[in-house]
């Protein structure tokens, strides 16, 4: 009887369990401020960021793979390389994406959760381990939270 119950529990969420390809709704706390936006990865170097709130609401950042854009009312700036500073928030949270996708770089510490360190800054992601879509991403060093909810694909 208790050999069933340990073959019925759900698993724990490894690492390559991790949905790295996304689209969603994310609560950011960056520094102490609150932020919504909508949220979605399509592979490494290719993301979108759109404010939900606050001052900025409608505000678009675009990563093509190959571009980058920025938009706002109806008007859109491009340049080839990425002209967010590397302190933004949208700029760590996807460069931690980026990097967490690479095999062999994050370590399950426990329940469902996974960490990593990219050029000496420590993170951690929590997944629901029945689907793999990241849940929440931590980086203290940072002062960045960020909950990820409400994933269309």
């Amino acid at each position: 009887m208790i050999f069933s119950f340990f073959a019925c529990a759900a698993q724990e969420i490894q690492a390559e369990d991790l949905v790295f390809c996304f689209h969603c709704n994310a609560d950011i706390n960056y520094d102490g401020e609150k932020i919504q936006c909508a949220f979605s990865r399509d592979a490494p170097g290719r993301a979108s960021v759109q404010f939900l709130s606050g001052n900025l609401n409608g505000l678009t950042y675009d990563w093509s793979g190959e571009n980058f854009s920025i938009s706002y009312s109806g008007i859109s700036a491009k340049s080839e390389e990425c002209v967010l500073p590397d302190t933004s928030f949208a700029v760590i949270l996807l460069q931690i994406l980026d990097y967490s996708e690479k095999s062999e770089t994050l370590v399950k510490t426990h329940g469902d959760e996974v960490s990593g360190s990219m050029n000496g800054v420590d993170f951690t992601m929590t997944a629901d381990r029945t689907t793999g879509q990241i849940q929440t991403i931590c980086v203290p060093q940072r002062n960045l939270e960020v909950q990820l909810h409400d994933f269309t694909q």
